[in-house]
């Protein structure tokens, strides 16, 4: 002990070096922070350089009163009123459908368009009453003196003005010219992209026109996104896809390997070493040199579009786990086995009594190391999987990237952080038995 104290570095410099490896695991934690915190955004937010420590995880949101009730509202485009083309919000007189507002087609037209889901369908067809208000402008344009309120659609409906507004009213801090603005009442559903978004056919949502001094600034969390992210990418269909196929290859990688490593390390044969190298030989071969042939092979047994080539093959064995195990199994003390022979115990009671318990931090490894990679993989389902309802994790978050024109980085990220919180608890979970596992794979006795 004197020893190793002596050889020990000074406390200044094992701080620098403690601390140097503290910075490089906060440097590798960066990408599953930004992850979670653009998880919690809204999408305008998402691609946003943040000006604070706070616009880091909070997204910018905004507060103002509608009717004398304070709303959470979104700013949905700016208004230029002119003397000349002002802006009226209008009251009709009859009803009509709120996609007419934004649509230059009725209720029987949208109907038919596959483009629409049933609910923006449900949106579109909502009712505009005659209690509820809208905004004449350059697309629905309100005529005073006729009292008609000429819809998007083309459709004329009686109507009634509220409110004119003509010019742009003054900052009373500044004395500069204000900015309108049309906002509208914003919900925690808004995180859904998909829906329709426009003010013109929100038609149960307060709104106004308000000047930029009247809204205030205030942080939004969306806990909401990850619901509707789950919920987007089929996520507990995928689980149970995934967790199926790590089920069956974590089974089959631990039962053969752990019998083909024991056959090499104890069972004396001819050409056992010959064979051992040729077996370890193969981690050699790329698997882009594999992948044609082996498509080929599992297309000709008509396993394409199933689960069989993700699983079958593990039951083979993998050469990696053959080789870690064969070296911790050497390491084991040959005089127990040789007692349980002399007991009369047949190899496979020596392997499961014996060998197996001894051998627990090196297949929990590699276990582990096998469900990490099965969880993960992305390319053997991209390859085999043809059906949505069987898509991996890995795969339901990639189609449902690519089934966006522009993608909703805040669901996406939603649902890969649920993706990966399960290995990050695994890892911590398992700490102990990887770091003993690692450890003394290898160490012979």
């Amino acid at each position: 002990m004197a020893g190793y104290a002596e050889r020990r570095p000074p406390w200044y410099l094992r701080g620098v070096i403690q601390a140097i490896l503290g910075v490089g695991a906060l440097f590798f934690l960066l990408p599953l922070v930004w992850m979670t915190a653009i998880s919690f955004k809204p999408l305008s937010e998402t691609m946003k350089y943040p000006r604070s420590v706070a616009e880091v995880f909070l997204g910018e949101g905004h507060r103002a009163r509608i009717g004398g009730v304070e709303y959470e509202v979104v700013k949905e485009r700016e208004v230029k009123p002119t003397p000349e083309q002002p802006f009226c919000i209008v009251r009709p007189k009859e009803s009509f459908a709120a996609g007419e507002l934004w649509k230059p087609f009725g209720s029987e037209v949208w109907k038919k368009f596959s483009v629409f889901n049933q609910q923006e369908l449900e949106r579109m067809t909502a009712q505009v009453t005659p209690e509820m208000t809208v905004l004449g402008d350059d697309k629905n344009r309100f005529d005073p003196a006729a009292g008609t309120l000429t819809l998007y659609s083309g459709r004329k409906v009686t109507a009634e003005r509220v409110r004119t507004i003509s010019t742009t009213p003054t900052d009373p801090a500044t004395g500069e010219p204000d900015t309108l603005w049309l906002v509208r009442e914003w919900r925690p559903e808004d995180t859904d992209t998909k829906g329709v978004g426009s003010t013109g056919i929100e038609v149960t949502r307060a709104w106004d026109v308000l000047p930029e001094s009247l809204i205030e600034k205030t942080h939004r969390v969306i806990p909401h996104n990850y619901p509707v992210g789950l919920r987007r990418v089929h996520f507990w269909r995928s689980l149970r896809n995934t967790l199926f196929l790590c089920v069956m290859g974590v089974a089959g990688t631990v039962c053969s390997s752990v019998l083909i490593a024991y056959g090499f390390a104890f069972i004396e044969f001819r050409g056992r070493s010959l064979l051992f190298g040729l077996t370890v030989s193969t981690m050699m071969i790329p698997f882009v040199i594999r992948m044609i042939p082996v498509y080929l092979l599992y297309r000709d047994l008509g396993w394409v579009g199933t689960f069989k080539p993700l699983w079958v093959a593990a039951w083979f064995g993998n050469a990696f786990f053959i080789f870690l195990l064969r070296q911790f199994f050497l390491g084991l003390p040959r005089d127990l086995l040789d007692a349980a022979r002399i007991d009369g115990c047949t190899e496979l009671e020596i392997l499961w009594n014996v060998v197996v318990p001894l051998s627990r931090p090196a297949i929990a490894m590699m276990a582990l190391f096998h469900f990490l990679f099965v969880w993960k993989d992305f390319l053997g389902p991209l390859i085999y999987l043809n059906h949505p309802s069987q898509f991996t994790l890995s795969v339901s978050l990639q189609a449902f990237q690519s089934e966006h024109g522009g993608t909703p980085w805040h669901l996406l990220m939603a649902a890969a952080t649920v993706f990966s919180l399960p290995l990050v608890i695994l890892f911590f979970a398992t700490m102990k038995t990887f770091i003993r596992g690692i450890a003394m794979t290898g160490i012979k006795g």
